[in-house]
């Protein structure tokens, strides 16, 4: 996704109005196994659940009570319902309908579909457990208003059994910023696309799959498939366990699908890492020129400048004005990944490299200078045989952030940029150590 995408998405999401409840919230469990009274204060059953339908947008709203009466479930509308507070529901008559509960389409019940389980936070990219939900009265209606994270303690949940069930935790999370996990609802299964995920960075989804279940992990991928590139540049983030993870169920066609929209050392890293017997298949159905360009990647070792590198990478002539080097990166292809953008290569008449130029230099230069004749042009380069510390120590040694691959005539081939030597160099316990401490 782009920055203007996800600026727009996040935008949106603001502007969105919040719920202005005008009484105190009533948390769910609260009224879980309260009483249910009849006008003259006679106990008819219990509260088992709430009944709502989620909606894509907005706080969905209570459509019900599902009440134990006799043994059965049964359904009674909230507008059936005179009062309702923590420990207590009134009905205002006596007749409840007596037909067992079924759910219709699109209905989630609040205590058995989402009290305990997990769900994301889009504010900060993090999934947490619903240990309680919130539900606030606004205007003629009951509405689920938020989410409340928070861990009981120890002592509170062993030994002190009247904590009060109705106060919520500081921490309560707005439901206009919660998506919820509901593939495991039958009732509500293709009605809830995450489309709250575009507020976050792919590499914060990326994280989330990590973390999540194979199940929930499942489901955002799946609920980012209307968008191609942003199922690619996620995939891009995905550690390889995941990668393999989460394409060993796909066909070549759609593991062909998502390897089209990403970076092209990404698609190559991602294809390596694929089992033998579906590589061929996965090639075969990418176009034409992707299958050359990933199949020319392919014959560098990967543990060598040749295999780190991005072949997509913005170049001018020597003589190129300073405008033109400008005009250059604006019309750069789809391929070069924006951590190269910063950076353009200078190819003299020859074909060779001269070096490179950092595009704060052209937007810097006169207006008669040349690309060639820059002060800041740098001429380091690396084979394509370098190992990681040669790329790394070159980089370190010239503040470079992004350093050239050449071949043996020295014409150039290829980019590294600084995020690949990062990845790389980051050690597996620092991962470890970050998702632990998420």
């Amino acid at each position: 996704m782009s920055t203007d995408q996800h600026d727009r998405a996040t935008g949106a999401d603001r502007a969105r109005p919040r719920l202005q409840p005008t009484e105190p919230l009533l948390m769910l469990r609260s009224i879980l196994h309260a009483p249910v009274l009849d006008p003259q204060g006679e106990r008819l059953g219990r509260i088992v659940d709430t009944v709502c339908r989620f909606s894509d947008t907005g706080y969905p709203r209570i459509k019900g009570l599902l009440i134990e009466i006799g043994g059965r479930n049964l359904f009674t509308p909230m507008d059936m319902i005179t009062e309702l507070k923590a420990g207590e529901a009134k009905l205002q008559g006596e007749m409840v309908d007596q037909r067992p509960f079924e759910r219709r389409e699109g209905e989630v019940l609040l205590a058995e579909d989402v009290l305990g389980r997990r769900m994301i936070d889009v504010t900060k990219g993090r999934l947490i457990t619903a240990q309680n939900l919130a539900l606030a009265h606004v205007g003629d209606a009951w509405r689920l208003a938020g989410v409340d994270p928070g861990r009981p303690g120890l002592f509170n949940g062993l030994f002190n059994r009247s904590a009060p069930a109705n106060q919520p935790h500081a921490a309560l999370v707005d439901w206009a910023d919660i998506e919820p996990f509901v593939g495991h609802v039958p009732s509500a299964r293709l009605l809830m696309p995450l489309q709250r995920l575009n507020r976050l960075h792919p590499a914060q989804i990326a994280d989330l799959v990590e973390r999540a279940s194979h199940e929930e992990g499942s489901e955002i991928l799946g609920s980012l498939q209307p968008d191609a590139q942003l199922t690619a540049d996620v995939f891009e983030e995905l550690d390889p366990e995941h990668q393999r993870e989460f394409l060993r169920d796909r066909s070549d066609k759609d593991v062909a699908a998502v390897l089209d929209d990403m970076q092209l050392d990404d698609a190559a890293d991602l294809l390596t890492d694929l089992p033998q017997d579906r590589r061929a298949g996965v090639l075969a159905a990418l176009p034409k020129d992707h299958q050359v360009k990933l199949r020319r990647l392919l014959e560098y070792n990967p543990e060598q400048a040749g295999g780190m590198m991005s072949p997509a990478v913005i170049s001018v002539h020597a003589a190129a004005g300073s405008t033109d080097a400008i005009q250059a990166v604006r019309a750069a292809s789809d391929d070069v990944p924006d951590t190269l953008f910063g950076d353009i290569f200078v190819i003299a008449d020859d074909g060779t490299l001269l070096g490179g130029i950092g595009a704060s230099d052209l937007l810097r230069a006169g207006a008669g200078q040349t690309a060639g004749e820059l002060p800041g042009l740098v001429k380091a380069r690396v084979p394509l045989d370098a190992d990681l510390s040669d790329v790394a120590l070159l980089m370190s040694d010239y503040n470079l952030t992004a350093v050239p691959v050449v071949d043996e005539h020295d014409h150039l081939v290829g980019a590294i940029s600084v995020d690949d030597v990062l990845e790389l160099m980051i050690p597996d316990d620092w991962r470890r150590r970050q998702e632990s401490e998420a």
